[in-house]
């Protein structure tokens, strides 16, 4: 399991990746849904009952996932709004 230290700095720079391509969405649909997404806290604690998050790269997967899951995007907003890199 990754330390809690790490886990943070991994999760804080993706969330923050995430706000900025919602905020910044041709979509008024996807932006709005920016206040869906789930606080660093909220994240971690998912990530404490997941044991097979081993590594930081599950992690960051991991967060994405969870955070596309909180906004209930569709695969079509998913796409525009490109969270791949």
């Amino acid at each position: 399991m990754i330390s809690y230290v790490r886990q943070i700095a991994v999760c804080e720079p993706v969330l923050e990746m995430i706000k900025r391509a919602v905020a910044q969405s041709d979509d008024a649909g996807i932006r709005a849904k920016i206040i869906h997404i789930p606080t660093k806290e909220s994240v971690l604690r998912a990530v404490s009952v997941n044991p097979e998050i081993d590594t930081e790269e599950k992690l960051r997967d991991f967060t994405i996932e969870h955070v596309l899951v909180s906004l209930q995007l569709t695969e079509i907003e998913k796409e525009r709004l490109n969270l791949s890199s």
